[in-house]
């Protein structure tokens, strides 16, 4: 059997209702969080979206939260110039862009739809081991599969295993390899130690965002590196690394990568760079890009060209709809019917 390693991008999520960063102040939780954040909401409009001619109704045409986050770094890096804020409201400042990006991915999101379950179901019989490596923060992934497995006890279901130790996961399946490369809102730093934290029904999660949301000065923070061009400078990357290591090992060595809703942007210089360079070593491996997105098909064919890119314009659901057929024509050298 061959190996496969899956790529989960934003689009892999969409359908599951959770907005990009682009279309992010369009989501109806976070309209209603920054109603309750007067201070965030004044300093996105003052900072961000009037000295450009845009308000929140039209902030998706504005800079991305990623542009922002960018921009704060590099305001902080100036600190000789005249309008430059306090170092204090910087920190504030991002601090408030995650708890929104989190109300965003987490809140009034469910997994329900279960649009990743046909692709577990598929890979898992398909390959001999498979890597799922999402540049997502959202838990939509988490959930998929474990809910996936069949529930027959306590102990039936189990979740992947990762390239990191964390505590309080169940690993259970070392066919499945689970990195999370960016980090996610339910990884967090608690008393030194990297934790997992459930967001079932117990409320953990939610209780815990809230917690790091008041405190003026948490001990425990989450681990996600920041959505900016900074992304890869500080001590969570480190702490991160092993994952992106084992990615690209996976990338070197895979048969079948599977793309679905990553657009490999400009700014994610280690995703590309990992990816460019796994391509001209592994020669062997075809690729499948799943995106609904011109542009994003476009810079594939540019850069991987289209002897082992296939590309299939359209999102995860669409994709579902005929799932076998549409991975047999990208990887016609597997029987998935």
């Amino acid at each position: 059997m061959s190996k496969a390693v899956v790529i989960l991008g934003a689009g892999a999520s969409s359908d599951f209702g959770v907005p990009t960063l682009q279309g992010i102040f369009k989501d109806k939780w976070v309209r209603q969080y920054l109603k309750r954040d007067s201070f965030l909401a004044q300093k996105l409009d003052e900072i961000f979206w009037a000295p450009r001619g845009h308000t929140l109704e039209s902030s998706d045409q504005s800079v991305t939260i990623e542009e922002m986050l960018t921009i704060l770094r590099d305001w902080e890096n100036e600190p000789h110039c005249r309008k430059c804020p306090e170092i204090d409201l910087f920190a504030e400042f991002r601090k408030r862009l995650y708890v929104l990006i989190m109300r965003a991915v987490f809140e009034g999101k469910s997994t329900k739809a279960a649009h990743l379950n046909p692709l577990i179901q598929v890979c898992n019989e398909k390959f001999e081991h498979v890597t799922w490596a999402s540049f997502n923060w959202d838990c939509v992934f988490d959930a998929s599969f474990w809910y996936w497995q069949s529930w027959s006890g306590p102990g039936s279901r189990v979740n992947p295993s990762l390239a990191i130790s964390i505590d309080n996961w169940y690993c259970g399946r070392p066919k499945h390899l689970f990195l999370k490369l960016h980090g996610g809102i339910n990884w967090w730093m608690i008393n030194g130690r990297l934790t997992y934290v459930r967001f079932a029904a117990s409320g953990d999660l939610a209780r815990k965002w809230n917690e790091y949301s008041k405190a003026s000065n948490s001990s425990d923070q989450p681990v996600i590196l920041e959505p900016s061009a900074y992304k890869y400078c500080g001590d969570f990357y480190k702490l991160l690394a092993p994952q992106w290591s084992k990615f690209f090992e996976r990338l070197c060595e895979a048969d079948s990568i599977i793309i679905i809703g990553y657009s490999m942007p400009e700014g994610d210089a280690q995703a590309r760079s990992k990816m460019m360079t796994a391509f001209n070593i592994n020669r062997k491996c075809r690729w499948l890009l799943i995106d609904p997105s011109e542009s994003t098909c476009s810079r594939f064919i540019r850069l991987f060209g289209q002897q082992s890119l296939t590309v299939l314009r359209k999102g995860l659901a669409g994709f579902n709809h005929d799932i076998r057929a549409n991975l047999q024509h990208g990887f016609p050298e597997i029987d998935f019917l």
